[in-house]
């Protein structure tokens, strides 16, 4: 169970981050490009820390990292890993014509997370993987929440 979590969280992380960058880059308003910003780097940071620990697991002389592509400027050539939520959502972010519309589709991003991590931390049994589904919860939990403060705001 350990590494499947790792790996669908390792997906769901890149899968965001090219949400976000593309969807900052599509989007005019100044202020929802820097929240779009600051979630792709927070995605970017998950990603790494995932990565990270299932490098210490299973890495082997055949493992390609994904987190030395990461690391370089700009976006990343991995489309194959963007889940089905995420490619639906990359297509209808072409056509949004809102804040809100935007606002709700990163929203609904950052609750599938929240709800992949929990269910990860619940069924860990070694600590220092727990500990790491745990932070991460926190995380996508401040994600819902600062989302949702700009949808009130609206």
């Amino acid at each position: 169970d350990a590494l499947k979590f790792l790996n669908l969280g390792i997906n769901s992380e890149i899968a965001a981050y090219i949400f976000y960058k593309r969807a900052g880059a599509i989007v005019k308003e100044k202020g929802l490009q820097d929240t779009l910003h600051k979630l792709a780097n927070d995605e970017k940071g998950h990603f790494l820390s995932l990565e990270d620990l299932y490098d210490r697991n299973v890495r082997s002389e055949m493992w390609a990292p994904y987190k030395d592509i990461l690391s370089k400027e700009g976006l990343p050539d991995i489309d194959e890993l963007v889940q089905e939520t995420h490619k639906e959502l990359l297509a209808r972010i072409r056509g949004v014509a809102t804040k809100r519309e935007v606002l709700e589709m990163a929203l609904a991003l950052e609750k599938e997370a929240l709800t992949l991590f929990s269910e990860a931390s619940a069924k860990m049994k070694n600590p220092e993987l727990k500990k790491v589904f745990d932070f991460l919860v926190g995380f996508e939990r401040n994600h819902v929440l600062l989302i949702e403060k700009e949808l009130a705001a609206l």
